[in-house]
């Protein structure tokens, strides 16, 4: 009798911890699920809430277990639909065609504002987004966000920034040759992002004439963006809330504590560059992540490049926001009162 009440104690205190580790887990991660979580491998201040995350240890804090996945330009949106990661932070403007035609990912959380610049020569008789009429710009693509921003701009102006009968003539180049391709006059103006375009602007070597941190259009509008595999947010919602917590934090210490940052991007050579230069650049920057700064930049950027055809007419964007925004339980609108 003493061997059935004692095998019946064990087995009760078994079955008490096993539920209380359950428990425990639903609320912070809901089982052993390991985040892939896609960076850069080239590193960039867009992902400095993510770096932070690392090294302040928030990713333990939320009980988050996670691997990181190193992702080469562009390949992003690939990897979240095929399931080779989780989890990623990528410029807004560039998803919305892909969303329009059917990619299937959530976004639950506006990183930042900033990012883009275009830039003129230092003596160029361009004055304002409306001088643009008429110019070469030069990009590193069409669908990249050093387009798709000023075209946008430019739409709003009346003036007609795509298609057939854009006003303006787009000139592709790399990246690295943009600042070349400026100096030696092939283009009026260059769509650039920081830091590289903060250091020609630094140089003496380029004047902004549109600045998405700063611009009245702009500068209240979350340009990038955390987005999410679907799967993974239905099948574990819990993970993803926490995981996104993590992240807020990250961005809150990188608003809060913009030379920190640059100091430990640069050291843990997360980032390249000079770290005062990349400082003053995130203090230009909004990193008060938001969760209803993501539905409003979906919604608006979809709006925007509707109305100047980068997205056809007949898509309804309010479902395509509604199936792409998510508002993940127990995630804080924002960690800013």
């Amino acid at each position: 009798m003493k061997k059935m009440l004692l095998l019946c104690v064990v087995v009760l205190t078994a079955v008490s911890v096993v539920m209380a580790r359950g428990s425990r887990q639903a609320d912070v991660t809901d089982d052993d699920y390991v985040v892939s979580i896609g960076y850069g491998t080239t590193g960039g201040l867009c992902a400095a809430p993510f770096y932070i995350a690392i090294e302040k240890g928030y990713y333990d804090e939320e009980g988050v277990k996670w691997e990181k996945y190193n992702v080469e330009p562009g390949t992003l949106m690939q990897l979240l639909t095929t399931g080779q990661v989780d989890a990623g932070y990528n410029l807004l403007a560039t998803l919305i065609q892909p969303l329009a035609n059917g990619l299937d990912i959530k976004i639950p959380l506006a990183l930042h504002t900033g990012c883009v610049k275009v830039l003129v020569k230092p003596e160029s008789d361009i004055r304002t987004v409306a001088d643009l009429k008429g110019k070469k710009i030069g990009t590193d693509g069409m669908a990249t966000s050093s387009t798709v921003i000023p075209q946008r701009y430019l739409g709003e102006l009346g003036i007609r920034a795509s298609g057939d009968d854009s006003e303006v003539e787009w000139v592709i180049y790399p990246s690295t040759e943009l600042p070349l391709a400026l100096e030696q006059g092939w283009v009026d103006a260059i769509g650039l992002g920081d830091p590289r375009a903060q250091i020609i602007e630094n140089a003496g070597q380029a004047r902004v004439i549109i600045n998405s941190a700063t611009d009245d259009y702009l500068k209240n509008e979350f340009c990038c963006v955390t987005p999410l595999r679907t799967e993974f947010v239905e099948k574990h919602p819990a993970v993803a809330a926490a995981f996104i917590r993590a992240i807020q934090k990250g961005a809150k210490f990188v608003q809060d504590n913009p030379d920190e940052t640059a100091r430990i991007l640069q050291e843990k050579n997360y980032v390249a560059g000079d770290p005062e230069v990349n400082a003053q650049i995130l203090r230009t920057y909004d990193y008060r992540a938001t969760v209803s700064g993501a539905l409003t930049a979906i919604d608006r950027n979809a709006r925007d490049l509707q109305r100047i055809g980068l997205v056809d007419k007949e898509v309804n964007v309010d479902n395509l926001v509604k199936s792409t925004y998510v508002a993940l339980p127990g995630v804080p609108d924002s960690l800013y009162k």
